[in-house]
């Protein structure tokens, strides 16, 4: 029998640069079109939204959520704030993501979800179980029992192991997985065919120049262009763009759990790229790639890494917007000035770009095609995401 769960969704913090109040304004609009979804679908017992932000409130409660607005600019933990919901309320079976995951979730993608509560047996579910942003567990209870993590990408692993309710996968589907965590990830959802009304309307707001997003879509399928990825790719996401893509791919995975190992904190991450723009320059490392490919894909933050530099948020923000002149720390100012001059698009982000992002963007340009994989270019073998 199907307990049904009830969905929360956790959005709010500051947001002090103007990328960061992009992102914030389209995870915003991504929040209400999920809560529209939920309730439409008839899956869920209920839809909560936990948030600081009285505006994103009003508009949530409008859309028929329940709603707990937290003290505005107050500190935040995610785990103790999970635990106070889960007591308070009493609830029983929970659906728990961020405000940014599944703005491409189909009804489908809503129902790999409620399918995990089939049975009353306990269990956790995550969407990627090393750095989660959806996690299904039952009985929410199990929560109460565990040191909580501060952060909600722990949440599947703490629970498994705190409380040892066994760990399931969801169904990896391109709604379950492309997130919206940087400037890079909203340019994607500019030019895919299925990004929500509500969405495209915060998009129109920033008049973004998604061109170059548009060039390197059309490159993963043409059969005459070489496409380059980098940064933290899993095979399985290899093996899905090498049987649907119709470009030739040029990959060079590094890095793989970085954060998760700790390795970015301790200054252990090297990279063979890293390497190569020491011995090149920016510059000459651009006009090499230019000389392979059609279009690439960096993933900059191993890169930022393996070069020691600690950046701020609106720094890197502004690297994914393409706006070097925007960027106060000099290494990232001069990379993103070599991409942005490129003959060919440089696309620069984070995990997200290299792995949704790139998935995202070949789906759009199958169903351009009209040429989508049995099933929709949301098959695909289980363990797309890894690690970060």
């Amino acid at each position: 029998m199907r307990t049904e769960p009830v969905l929360v969704i956790f959005e709010g913090g500051p947001a002090p640069s103007f990328p960061e109040q992009m992102l914030r304004d389209v995870r915003e609009a991504i929040v209400i079109e999920l809560i529209e979804k939920a309730r439409g679908s008839g899956l869920f017992q209920s839809v909560i939204v936990c948030t600081d932000r009285p505006g994103l409130a009003r508009a949530a409660a409008c859309a028929g959520a329940e709603v707990e607005l937290d003290e505005e600019g107050g500190p935040f933990h995610f785990g103790r704030r999970l635990q106070r919901l889960i007591r308070d309320r009493r609830l029983d079976a929970v659906c728990c993501m961020g405000g940014a995951a599944a703005p491409l979730a189909t009804r489908d993608d809503l129902e790999v979800i409620a399918q995990a509560f089939e049975s009353r047996q306990p269990f956790v579910a995550a969407n990627n179980i090393h750095s989660a942003d959806i996690v299904a567990f039952a009985p929410a209870r199990a929560v109460l029992a565990i040191d909580p993590p501060a952060i909600d990408n722990a949440l599947p692993l703490a629970l498994h192991r705190q409380c040892g309710l066994p760990l399931v996968r969801l169904a990896r589907t391109l709604g379950l997985q492309f997130d919206v965590d940087s400037p890079s990830d909203i340019m994607v959802l500019a030019v895919h065919p299925g990004t929500g009304p509500r969405v495209r309307d915060a998009l129109r707001k920033f008049d973004l120049d998604a061109s170059r997003y548009e060039a390197a879509k059309r490159a993963l399928a043409n059969p005459g262009a070489d496409v380059f990825l980098y940064g933290r790719i899993g095979a399985p996401l290899f093996s899905y763009l090498d049987e649907y893509s119709r470009c030739r791919i040029r990959l060079v995975s590094e890095e793989r759990g970085m954060k998760a190992l700790g390795r970015d904190e301790r200054g252990e991450v090297r990279s063979v790229l890293g390497y190569a723009l020491e011995a090149l320059g920016m510059r000459g490392f651009v006009q090499c790639l230019e000389s392979l490919c059609r279009a690439a894909f960096l993933d900059t933050r191993v890169l930022l890494a393996h070069a020691r530099r600690q950046v701020p948020t609106a720094d890197r923000f502004y690297s994914d917007l393409g706006l070097p002149e925007r960027v106060g720390d000099p290494w990232l100012r001069e990379l993103t000035a070599a991409a942005a001059g490129a003959a060919v698009p440089v696309l620069l982000g984070g995990h997200g770009l290299v792995t949704g992002g790139v998935w995202a963007l070949l789906d759009a340009a199958l169903r351009e095609a009209k040429d989508r994989p049995p099933g929709g270019a949301a098959a695909v073998t289980p363990s797309v995401s890894g690690r970060r």
